[in-house]
């Protein structure tokens, strides 16, 4: 582990028992009333860098605590590698009896935003290339913003069957690199222009109005670190035309993870299985990265999809993807009153491109940047598409420290299989992957 990774575990780990003090003696003060609850926050992402920040959580328990009547959270995180992120959320399920009514706002600033290309290893990775400061190269990089609005309800329809349905807004700012000590020509956004991937009337953002409704099927034992159970969700995701743009889109998205307990409690295979398609409509290259239902949510690859593999590394049309672990209670303790566990779990992950993105207008440019003669196209064809629907792979381990089965810092160091895909990634997070 090197000098800037340690820091930010015992940075981190070092809040942990004046949260959970804090937090118990605050709210049996004030479990009829108002609690306000300031937690500093200290991480670490390969693919952002280090993050410091915090969250403000306010809750009104009115009686039912330690459930909550209404809960409103601020949060603000900045980046070394000069991302920030900041958000207001509220959450309620009393505002309509029955339904879980919740609203966000956040904001996204990445000035050296990740861009691999379309259809993952179709483009070749040179981690010289990647913001190197003493080449003055930020090759795979652009700036770009975007302000999220959304509403979202649930309700149930049975015991572990819910509906839920979202309205969301989203504005994207996207502009060339410009960041000091980077040379804006350098850059495959600027490739991508010129060779028309990406069109001039959506190279700078712009608007998207979305709808989705789904259904969500929950029969875990608890939702933070579940030992049994399923936790399945369908979405359909629906952006028309309304800001006249020229582009849409229709997408399915499904999700199901089971935990299965193996003889005991203490060891857990877990996994995940995930498909999002778009099943019709024309999409600006800016929202084709994005997956629903996932924060950070960009293409495959980082912390919460591929881990191990580079942040948004594999972006397509339709993916498919799965997580496998296996989680080993190796310490089970009490301290300070509190029930804690120490888990490690390794996984092994792996993901595709089922339909590549925008795929015949790639293999046309990039048969003329390679001098393909006529004769060779359909030969040069094929091998770019078994190139878009590589696997992508990838394996390492976690390790959890669970308090009171609800705090759960954790460190991931992750390994792609395929160098084209990163050298590895480790993440500092609070819960599990899934």
């Amino acid at each position: 582990m090197s000098r800037l990774h340690l820091p930010a575990l015992i940075i981190s780990l070092a809040f942990i028992p004046a949260f959970a003090v804090a937090a118990d003696g605050e709210t049996q003060e004030t479990k009829d009333g108002w609690s306000v609850t300031p937690v500093p926050a200290l991480a670490y992402d390969s693919d952002f860098g280090l993050m410091a920040g915090g969250f403000v959580d306010i809750n009104y328990y009115g009686g039912l605590y330690p459930n909550y009547k209404h809960r409103i959270c601020l949060e603000a995180l900045t980046y070394s590698k000069h991302a920030s992120f900041y958000m207001l959320q509220y959450d309620s399920k009393y505002i309509i009896p029955k339904i879980r009514t919740s609203a966000k706002i956040y904001y996204d600033n990445n000035p050296l935003y990740w861009f691999y290309g379309f259809n993952g290893a179709v483009n070749d990775y040179d981690s010289d290339k990647n913001c190197n400061r003493d080449k003055g190269i930020a090759y795979y990089s652009y700036d770009r913003k975007f302000i999220n609005t959304r509403l979202e309800f649930e309700g149930p329809l049975s015991k572990h069957l819910d509906w839920t349905a979202k309205l969301a807004y989203w504005h994207y700012w996207i502009r060339e690199l410009n960041w000091e000590g980077y040379d804006p020509d350098n850059t495959l956004f600027r490739e991508y222009r010129q060779y028309g991937l990406i069109e001039d009337d959506e190279s700078k953002g712009g608007n998207m109005m979305e709808f989705q409704l789904g259904f969500k099927y929950d029969s875990r034992n608890m939702e933070s670190a579940p030992t049994k159970g399923i936790y399945a969700d369908l979405n359909a995701a629906w952006a028309p035309d309304v800001f006249h743009t020229g582009y849409d889109f229709l997408k399915l998205a499904a999700r199901f993870r089971q935990y299965i307990s193996l003889g005991t409690e203490r060891l857990v295979l877990a996994y995940s299985l995930a498909y999002q398609g778009t099943l019709a409509g024309n999409q600006a290259f800016y929202t084709q990265s994005y997956i629903i239902n996932f924060k950070p949510s960009d293409g495959l690859g980082g912390a919460t999809t591929l881990r191990g593999v580079l942040y948004n590394r594999v972006m397509g049309n339709d993916y498919l993807w799965g997580n496998f672990e296996l989680r080993a209670r190796l310490i089970d303790t009490n301290l300070l009153n509190r029930r804690i566990f120490g888990v490690f779990t390794p996984f092994f992950d792996a993901g595709a491109i089922v339909r590549p993105f925008r795929f015949d207008s790639q293999v046309e440019s990039f048969s003329v940047r390679d001098n393909v003669s006529a004769s060779d196209y359909d030969h040069y064809r094929a091998s770019l598409l078994d190139k878009a629907r590589e696997l992508h792979m990838s394996a390492g381990i976690s390790a959890q420290l669970v308090i009171d089965y609800n705090f759960i810092p954790t460190i991931v160091f992750g390994i792609p299989f395929d160098k084209r895909d990163g050298e590895f990634g480790l993440y500092m997070t609070l819960d599990y992957t899934f």
